[in-house]
């Protein structure tokens, strides 16, 4: 039987595996025809099952009781991790929930290819946590643990951007210095990297690698701002309270972030938000933000959010659906909204690239041969135009958004086991 390797890139909002065999890497159908699943879980209460990916998301959507999560990827490294939820008449910890998620998409790779899997790189961004070393280490033992419970025996991380830039190199005839710019869900990562046909064949790299960096901002803080901007002020946010000060705006930041939402369902955040709906002026507005708590309707709105933003990368204007509040209710939003709410998280990306290539590698912007961009949220309207500004003098080379980064993994995890 030929020897079987796997690269799992395990992402805030998407995940995918890759199989090498046999010096092939092909990726894996983990739903019916896609070779890519959305990083989600749902515990069906009423049907007493655990659904993943899409289902996860239409069972929540079609509103059976359970208990919804995403973006689990943003608690590697936090205090959460130490922690246990409730879910149905069980309580979790957050390993577990996470372990759930890989244990799935590795038995679904599993029956893909009749053969188990026991050898894997894992994909790790440049920093999980920003500024603080211990925490990030620890990040990458809590996601090798998790692996190793799900029956993996030899496991390795590689950084994310180095993957995609392997994916990359496959298809290059001579050698380009690389800036590789990895958009994730809840990441940016960077790598400069000196990309050859000679060099694709071996499996240790870093006398190519000149440069990595990272900053935790995603496809997820793009959604919360744009949320920020367009739903959250018709829930309150931002109105006045009797006192003449703004309503607080911890719980409004919290029904924003997709990892966060489920907290907001505790009886203490439900007494807070009711506070603020007593001392508010715009009750009618506060109101709407009690009732979504009250039904549970926060996902909804993150999916509405999410589902515009990305319409937005080929449209000028769309709707953001919110006829499950109100019957008929719907958000004009466009373009311009999104780009004015994540214009400053744009420009701290970009800065951070910039720093990777001139402090990092220590190079001049103008000795970048290519820029080469993957993860779904480069569609984000204005991106590529602030990084074509910052690097004028480079060309920009579009990645496979979803898939760069497992196919990379799959190719390190053929060179690394053999």
């Amino acid at each position: 039987m030929s020897h079987i390797a796997c690269g799992i890139d395990f992402g805030t909002s998407n995940s995918a595996l890759a199989i090498a065999k046999d010096g092939q890497v092909m990726l894996a159908e983990l739903e019916k025809g896609k070779t890519t699943i959305p990083s989600a879980i749902f515990f069906n209460t009423d049907e007493h099952h655990t659904a993943y990916g899409r289902q996860a998301i239409d069972e929540y959507l079609e509103q059976y009781s359970g208990r919804f999560m995403r973006a689990l990827k943003s608690i590697l490294g936090s205090d959460l991790m130490r922690e246990t939820t409730q879910v149905g008449v069980r309580r979790l910890s957050f390993p577990e929930i996470i372990g759930q998620f890989i244990g799935e998409i590795k038995s679904r790779a599993e029956n893909h290819i009749g053969q188990e899997l026991t050898d894997v790189v894992m994909g790790r961004p440049v920093h999980f946590v920003d500024d603080n070393e211990a925490a990030d280490k620890r990040a990458e033992e809590e996601l090798r643990a998790i692996a190793a419970a799900q029956g993996f025996k030899n496991i390795t991380f590689e950084f994310e951007p180095i993957a995609a830039a392997r994916d990359y190199e496959s298809g290059l005839a001579s050698e380009e210095l690389v800036l590789v710019v990895d958009i994730g869900g809840g990441t940016s990562d960077f790598s400069v990297i000196r990309l050859s046909p000679e060099a694709r064949v071996s499996a240790e790299r870093a006398g190519d690698i000149l440069a990595n960096s990272g900053v935790h901002i995603g496809g997820t803080d793009f959604d919360k701002r744009f949320s920020l901007e367009t739903v959250m002020p018709h829930l309150g946010y931002g109105s006045p309270l009797k006192n003449n000060l703004d309503a607080p705006r911890a719980e409004y930041h919290m029904l924003a972030t997709w990892h966060m939402i489920n907290f907001l369902y505790t009886r203490k955040n439900m007494v807070a938000v009711k506070a603020i709906y007593s001392d508010s002026l715009r009750r009618d507005l506060v109101g709407r933000f009690v009732e979504v708590l009250e039904h549970q309707r926060g996902h909804d709105i993150a999916a509405q959010v999410e589902a515009a933003k990305i319409k937005l990368a080929d449209a000028a204007t769309t709707a953001i659906d919110l006829g499950f509040i109100e019957a008929g209710w719907a958000i004009e939003s466009g373009q311009a909204e999104l780009t004015k709410a994540t214009q400053n998280d744009v420009a701290k990306i970009v800065t951070t690239a910039t720093e990777t290539v001139e402090q990092g590698a220590g190079l001049n912007r103008k000795a970048i041969h290519t820029i080469f961009m993957t993860g779904g949220s480069t569609a984000l309207p204005g991106f590529q135009d602030a990084v074509i500004k910052a690097f004028p003098e480079a060309q920009i080379m579009q990645g496979d958004r979803f898939s760069s980064v497992a196919t990379g993994l799959g190719i390190s995890a053929a060179r690394r086991y053999a």
